[in-house]
Protein backbone atom coordinates (compact mmCIF):
# COMPACT_ATOMS: atom_id res chain seq x y z
CA UNK A 1 0.00 0.00 0.00
CA UNK A 2 1.06 3.30 -0.42
CA UNK A 3 0.13 6.89 -0.20
CA UNK A 4 0.71 10.51 0.24
CA UNK A 5 0.08 12.82 3.32
CA UNK A 6 -3.41 13.97 2.38
CA UNK A 7 -4.70 10.32 1.22
CA UNK A 8 -4.81 6.60 2.25
CA UNK A 9 -6.12 3.48 1.25
CA UNK A 10 -6.73 0.08 3.05
CA UNK A 11 -9.33 -3.08 1.37
CA UNK A 12 -9.95 -6.39 3.30
CA UNK A 13 -12.47 -8.63 2.01
CA UNK A 14 -15.21 -10.22 4.32
CA UNK A 15 -17.40 -12.72 4.00
CA UNK A 16 -21.23 -12.61 3.61
CA UNK A 17 -23.08 -15.49 5.95
CA UNK A 18 -26.39 -16.51 6.59
CA UNK A 19 -27.55 -16.39 10.13
CA UNK A 20 -30.38 -17.29 12.13
CA UNK A 21 -32.26 -14.68 13.62
CA UNK A 22 -34.59 -16.73 15.95
CA UNK A 23 -38.09 -17.17 15.72
CA UNK A 24 -37.80 -18.67 11.98
CA UNK A 25 -36.20 -15.25 10.74
CA UNK A 26 -32.80 -15.82 8.72
CA UNK A 27 -30.21 -12.96 8.10
CA UNK A 28 -27.22 -12.06 6.93
CA UNK A 29 -23.45 -11.63 8.84
CA UNK A 30 -20.47 -9.86 7.45
CA UNK A 31 -17.53 -11.48 9.58
CA UNK A 32 -13.95 -12.27 8.55
CA UNK A 33 -12.99 -14.16 5.78
CA UNK A 34 -11.32 -16.82 7.25
CA UNK A 35 -10.97 -21.17 5.59
CA UNK A 36 -11.50 -21.60 1.70
CA UNK A 37 -13.36 -19.35 -0.55
CA UNK A 38 -15.97 -21.78 -3.15
CA UNK A 39 -18.14 -21.19 -5.86
CA UNK A 40 -21.30 -19.75 -5.05
CA UNK A 41 -20.01 -17.64 -2.17
CA UNK A 42 -20.71 -13.78 -1.06
CA UNK A 43 -18.11 -11.79 -0.44
CA UNK A 44 -18.02 -8.26 0.29
CA UNK A 45 -14.54 -5.49 -0.26
CA UNK A 46 -14.57 -2.87 2.71
CA UNK A 47 -13.14 -0.03 1.71
CA UNK A 48 -11.31 2.30 3.68
CA UNK A 49 -9.98 6.03 3.03
CA UNK A 50 -8.66 8.55 5.06
CA UNK A 51 -7.34 11.54 4.60
CA UNK A 52 -6.94 15.72 4.81
CA UNK A 53 -10.19 17.09 5.85
CA UNK A 54 -12.59 18.74 2.88
CA UNK A 55 -11.00 17.14 -0.34
CA UNK A 56 -13.40 17.47 -3.25
CA UNK A 57 -13.86 14.86 -6.25
CA UNK A 58 -12.46 11.71 -5.32
CA UNK A 59 -12.63 8.72 -7.54
CA UNK A 60 -12.04 5.23 -5.78
CA UNK A 61 -10.96 2.20 -8.22
CA UNK A 62 -11.49 -1.04 -6.82
CA UNK A 63 -10.47 -4.07 -9.22
CA UNK A 64 -12.78 -6.93 -9.17
CA UNK A 65 -10.75 -10.31 -8.45
CA UNK A 66 -10.56 -12.54 -11.46
CA UNK A 67 -13.84 -15.20 -10.91
CA UNK A 68 -15.59 -12.79 -9.31
CA UNK A 69 -18.78 -11.05 -10.19
CA UNK A 70 -20.34 -7.49 -8.63
CA UNK A 71 -23.70 -7.94 -7.07
CA UNK A 72 -25.70 -4.57 -7.08
CA UNK A 73 -28.63 -5.63 -4.02
CA UNK A 74 -27.95 -8.65 -1.63
CA UNK A 75 -31.74 -9.81 -0.35
CA UNK A 76 -32.23 -8.92 2.86
CA UNK A 77 -29.41 -6.86 3.76
CA UNK A 78 -28.30 -3.37 3.35
CA UNK A 79 -24.49 -3.20 3.06
CA UNK A 80 -24.63 0.44 3.72
CA UNK A 81 -25.63 -0.41 7.27
CA UNK A 82 -22.22 -1.57 9.66
CA UNK A 83 -21.91 -2.95 13.11
CA UNK A 84 -20.12 0.38 13.10
CA UNK A 85 -22.50 2.06 11.49
CA UNK A 86 -23.77 3.34 8.20
CA UNK A 87 -21.69 3.14 5.31
CA UNK A 88 -20.05 6.74 4.09
CA UNK A 89 -22.40 8.24 1.07
CA UNK A 90 -21.20 8.73 -2.43
CA UNK A 91 -22.43 10.78 -5.25
CA UNK A 92 -22.09 8.09 -7.59
CA UNK A 93 -21.44 4.22 -7.82
CA UNK A 94 -20.67 2.27 -11.11
CA UNK A 95 -19.83 -1.27 -11.37
CA UNK A 96 -17.70 -2.33 -14.73
CA UNK A 97 -16.60 -5.78 -16.15
CA UNK A 98 -13.05 -5.45 -14.17
CA UNK A 99 -13.57 -2.98 -11.42
CA UNK A 100 -16.22 -1.15 -9.26
CA UNK A 101 -15.67 3.25 -9.26
CA UNK A 102 -17.19 5.27 -6.63
CA UNK A 103 -17.24 8.90 -7.03
CA UNK A 104 -17.06 11.54 -4.35
CA UNK A 105 -17.87 14.97 -4.50
CA UNK A 106 -16.96 15.92 -0.88
CA UNK A 107 -14.55 13.64 1.64
CA UNK A 108 -14.66 14.77 5.01
CA UNK A 109 -11.44 12.80 6.23
CA UNK A 110 -12.80 9.64 6.78
CA UNK A 111 -15.13 7.14 4.92
CA UNK A 112 -15.94 3.84 4.48
CA UNK A 113 -17.68 1.80 1.28
CA UNK A 114 -18.65 -1.91 0.65
CA UNK A 115 -19.82 -4.16 -1.88
CA UNK A 116 -20.78 -7.20 -2.54
CA UNK A 117 -19.31 -9.93 -4.99
CA UNK A 118 -20.17 -13.43 -5.99
CA UNK A 119 -17.74 -15.42 -6.27
CA UNK A 120 -17.77 -18.11 -9.44
CA UNK A 121 -14.88 -19.53 -11.05
CA UNK A 122 -12.18 -21.62 -9.64
CA UNK A 123 -8.65 -20.85 -9.61
CA UNK A 124 -6.23 -19.02 -8.23
CA UNK A 125 -5.66 -15.09 -9.19
CA UNK A 126 -4.04 -12.23 -7.85
CA UNK A 127 -5.35 -9.01 -6.54
CA UNK A 128 -4.74 -5.89 -7.88
CA UNK A 129 -4.52 -3.34 -5.56
CA UNK A 130 -7.52 -0.43 -5.34
CA UNK A 131 -6.63 2.97 -5.66
CA UNK A 132 -8.58 6.56 -4.69
CA UNK A 133 -7.28 9.94 -6.20
CA UNK A 134 -8.39 13.31 -6.46
CA UNK A 135 -9.50 13.46 -9.37
CA UNK A 136 -8.42 17.44 -10.97
CA UNK A 137 -5.29 16.33 -8.90
CA UNK A 138 -4.00 13.29 -9.63
CA UNK A 139 -0.97 14.04 -8.05
CA UNK A 140 -3.05 13.07 -4.45
CA UNK A 141 -3.45 9.67 -4.69
CA UNK A 142 -2.97 6.47 -2.80
CA UNK A 143 -3.62 2.34 -3.70
CA UNK A 144 -4.45 -0.40 -1.09
CA UNK A 145 -2.04 -3.48 -1.33
CA UNK A 146 -2.21 -6.37 -3.69
CA UNK A 147 -2.90 -9.77 -3.05
CA UNK A 148 -3.80 -13.11 -4.16
CA UNK A 149 -7.04 -14.78 -3.71
CA UNK A 150 -7.95 -19.17 -4.45
CA UNK A 151 -11.26 -20.20 -5.29
CA UNK A 152 -11.87 -23.44 -4.66
CA UNK A 153 -14.56 -25.73 -6.55
CA UNK A 154 -18.49 -25.93 -4.68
Amino acid sequence: AQGVPQLKLSREYLRLRVVDKGEGGLGWKVEPLTGDVRSGDIIVSRLKVEGEKNLNYLMVEDPIPAGCEPVEEVSGINLHHTEEGWSDWYSAREFRDQRAVLFLNYFDGSAQFQYAMRVQVPGQFRVAPARVEQMYAPDVRANSASGAMTILDK
